[in-house]
C-alpha cells in the first residue's frame, strides 16, 4: 500500500474513532431552524392609541368585504403594473382605490423632477437626529406630492455584515443602536408628511447575491440562508426594527432570503413571534417582489401583503 493510502486510511479511521468514542452531547446537530409561532396575531390596536382609531375605522370598512375584495386590496399587480412600482387591486364597490406603493429609500425612483437624497449611512454618519427627520419628512413630501401611498424605505436591512455588501450605504451603518435611531427617525418625518413608511428588509438580509433563486440565471434550488441564534437576532437585528416599530412605522417589508432555513416572507417565528408578538407591531406586512414562496403557509406565517409578478 502506497504512502498516500495509508495516510487517507489514518485519517479516516481516527475520524471514525473520535466519532464513536464521542459522548451524544459533543456530536454537531443541526440547529439553524427557525420554531414554527402560531396562530398569526389579530390586530386591534388595544393598547396603542395612535392604532386604536384606525383599527376601528378599518374594521368597520373590511366588514363591508367580501373574500375576493380583501383578496384584491392586499394582493400587488406586479412590478409597474400601474404608475407605481407596486399597486393593489382596489374596491370599486366601495369607493377604495388601490394602494401606490413607491422605491425608495432615498427618493423616488422612476419619477421625473425627483430629488436624489443623501444616502442613509451618510446620515447615519452625522449623529445628527433631526437631520434624519427632515430628511425622511422631505422624502415623504416628494412621494405624496407623486400620489404615494406607501414609501418603500427606509431601510435597516444590511445593517453591514459584510462590507463590500452592494447596498450597505443605503441604511445606517452596522450599528443596531445607530441604525435604529436612524430608522425611528426616518420614519417619524415620512408619516408626518402623510405617507406610510415601509421599513425594510426584515431580516438579516445581508448580501445580494444568491437571495433570490434562480438569479442571474444561476441554478441554485433555494435562496441563502441567514442563520442566526436567538440572542444575536434580537440584539443585533431585529433592534433597529423595534425602533421602528416604536415609532408607529405603518409597514415593514420581509426579504427574499432565507433565516435559519425558512424564507423571510413564511417564516412565522419571525413575523408572528417577534415583530407582531414581542415589538407589537400593528401594521402590515409586505413581500418584497417574488419573495413568496406559497400560499396559506404565507399567511399563516404572519405575511399581510403580496407582491408578485
Amino acid at each position: 500500500m502506497s504512502p498516500s493510502k495509508v495516510s487517507v486510511l489514518g485519517n479516516a479511521i481516527l475520524f471514525l474513532s473520535a466519532l464513536t468514542g464521542a459522548h451524544e452531547s459533543e456530536i454537531p446537530t443541526f440547529e439553524h431552524h427557525s420554531p414554527p409561532a402560531y396562530p398569526p396575531p389579530i390586530g386591534t390596536g388595544d393598547g396603542f392609541p395612535e392604532w386604536s382609531e384606525a383599527y376601528s375605522k378599518a374594521q368597520a370598512v373590511v366588514a363591508q368585504m367580501t373574500i375576493a375584495e380583501k383578496v384584491n386590496l392586499t394582493s400587488g399587480v406586479g412590478w409597474e403594473g400601474e404608475q407605481c412600482v407596486g399597486n393593489t387591486g382596489g374596491v370599486p364597490r366601495l369607493g377604495i382605490r388601490g394602494l401606490c406603493l413607491q422605491d425608495s429609500p432615498l427618493g423616488i425612483r422612476f419619477g421625473q423632477y425627483s430629488s436624489a437624497f443623501p444616502a442613509g449611512v451618510t446620515i447615519a454618519s452625522t449623529w445628527d437626529d433631526d437631520l434624519a427627520y427632515a430628511r425622511g419628512f422631505a422624502m415623504g413630501v416628494e412621494h405624496r406630492g407623486k400620489g404615494v401611498d406607501v414609501q418603500l424605505g427606509p431601510v435597516s436591512g444590511p445593517l453591514g455584515l459584510f462590507p463590500e455588501g452592494g447596498r450597505n450605504w443605503e441604511g445606517g451603518g452596522s450599528d443596531p443602536y445607530l441604525s435604529g435611531i436612524g430608522l425611528a427617525s426616518a420614519v417619524r418625518g415620512i408619516q408626518d408628511a402623510g405617507v406610510i413608511a415601509c421599513a425594510k428588509h426584515f431580516i438579516a438580509n445581508e448580501q445580494e447575491h444568491y437571495r433570490q433563486r434562480g438569479e442571474n440565471a444561476i441554478a441554485i434550488n433555494e435562496s441563502i440562508s441567514s442563520n442566526v441564534d436567538d440572542r444575536t437576532m434580537h440584539e443585533v437585528y431585529a433592534w433597529p426594527f423595534a425602533d421602528a416599530v416604536k415609532a408607529g412605522v405603518g409597514s415593514i417589508m420581509c426579504s427574499y432570503n432565507q433565516i435559519n432555513n425558512s424564507y423571510g416572507c413564511q417564516n412565522s417565528e419571525l413575523m408572528n413571534g417577534i415583530l407582531k408578538n414581542e415589538l407589537g407591531f400593528q401594521g402590515f406586512v409586505v413581500s418584497d417582489w417574488q419573495a413568496q414562496h406559497g400560499g396559506v403557509a404565507t399567511a399563516l406565517a404572519g405575511l399581510d401583503m403580496v407582491y408578485s409578478p
